[in-house]
């Protein structure tokens, strides 16, 4: 009898990873092993493709990448157009060889290297699926990125965006439905809105009772681009002390920006009251930060489905956030601000101090939208996704193959 034909899962991504010298591969912010190994229930093996760098050491509080039935295929690393342009013989290089590769393909745009790997992939007249994280006009706007070029290349990138989503044979969208709408699928036998987030049980916090005293403002995400808004939190809040709010603000997370937002602090006067924890090890620690907070804030230039908002509800924080992604879905139009409007997001945070008496309902409220998106209802339908990938890209190949033999 013949060996069966293993079931393999080409997954593309924009993350950048870091690789030991122990060949172990790891991240600071998700997708990491346990979101991959999701894919497991539908495909034997699971290949990574990702930015990947050589480290000395496996850096402080990251979190494991591959494992078990999870391998990284890793691109060279860059950051930025001119670092792009340096390394482009050697991105071609590796695409090329990756495109040829067994399996189905999974794109998780935008991304740029699953734009090179779509066009490698066309060329071969083989078939993708595509994951959209975030809606490109949103995440390449004007001071997301911190070398500013990304702007330029908008057009581009929203072009590229629409053009695989018109050409996948199944599509999943990690965005509000603004932008699901906006991206039509016609060739997808497999279109819906799954998240990528799923939430366990013990995500689910006890409300905690409001007390007096300073307001605890949290916000969550890596500090190596703006698109979290973390510049214009900070505007917001120099304009809450003018006006006498009494608060403190911790970023739960780390990266490159960190010290250019402390000045930007600084210069409003209010270093003294925020503080930057540095990398987190995982959930728990996460959790534990929302724990002592009494708001959630994450005024985003760009989203998809947030993990730290759903995080946050789930905690069952009130929550203000920019109305970008899935985010006016999900929160009271009362709490969602114009991204950027860092007028606006003052008086809405002046207004939540004065509403104490409802801050438990307010998050109780949030906790209970939170529960759709428990792990045990999520997990069914990644897998039902995955299970299409598979499917639509397994079945067209097999056509071209058949084709070609003929």
């Amino acid at each position: 009898m013949p060996a069966r034909t293993q079931k393999v899962l080409n997954l593309v991504l924009d993350q950048r990873f870091q690789q030991s010298p122990d060949g172990q591969v790891w991240s600071h912010t998700p997708p990491a092993y346990a979101f991959f190994e999701q894919a497991l229930e539908v495909f034997d093996r699971v290949r990574v493709i990702a930015r990947t760098s050589l480290v000395a050491q496996a850096p402080i509080k990251a979190r494991r990448v591959d494992g078990p039935g999870v391998e990284l295929q890793p691109v060279p690393s860059y950051t930025g157009p001119f670092q792009y342009l340096r390394q482009r013989a050697a991105i071609e290089s590796a695409t090329n060889r990756i495109a040829s590769f067994d399996g189905a393909f999974l794109l998780r745009i935008p991304s740029q290297t699953a734009f090179v790997l779509a066009s490698k992939l066309e060329q071969l007249g083989r078939p993708y699926a595509v994951e959209l994280l975030t809606d490109p006009h949103d995440f390449f706007a004007m001071g997301v990125s911190s070398h500013g070029l990304a702007y330029i290349f908008r057009p581009y990138f929203c072009r590229r965006s629409r053009d695989l989503c018109r050409r996948a044979l199944a599509a999943n969208f990690v965005t509000g439905q603004k932008t699901r709408a906006e991206h039509a699928t016609p060739s997808a036998g497999w279109n819906s809105r799954v998240s990528d987030v799923d939430l366990p049980e013990e995500a689910f916090l006890p409300l905690r009772p409001t007390r007096s005293g300073p307001i605890e403002i949290i916000s969550v995400g890596f500090l190596d681009l703006l698109y979290k808004g973390q510049d214009v939190l900070i505007r917001a809040l120099g304009q809450c002390r003018e006006n006498g709010l009494d608060f403190r603000l911790t970023f739960a997370g780390d990266g490159e920006n960190r010290n250019r937002l402390m000045s930007l602090a600084n210069s409003l006067g209010i270093g003294d009251r925020i503080r930057i924890t540095g990398p987190l090890a995982g959930p728990d620690e996460v959790r534990s930060w929302l724990a002592r907070s009494d708001l959630f804030v994450l005024p985003s230039r760009a989203e998809g489905i947030p993990r730290a908002l759903l995080e946050a509800m789930a905690a069952g924080l009130p929550a203000i956030c920019s109305n970008v992604g899935a985010m006016p879905d999900l929160l009271s139009s009362r709490w969602i601000v114009r991204s950027g409007a860092e007028l606006e997001l003052a008086s809405r945070i002046l207004e939540f101090s004065r509403l104490r008496n409802l801050w438990s309902e307010i998050g109780a409220a949030n906790q209970r939208t939170a529960r759709s998106f428990e792990r045990a209802i999520l997990q069914p339908q990644r897998k039902s996704f995955y299970q299409a990938v598979l499917e639509s890209c397994s079945g067209r190949s097999s056509q071209r193959e058949i084709s070609n033999a003929a």
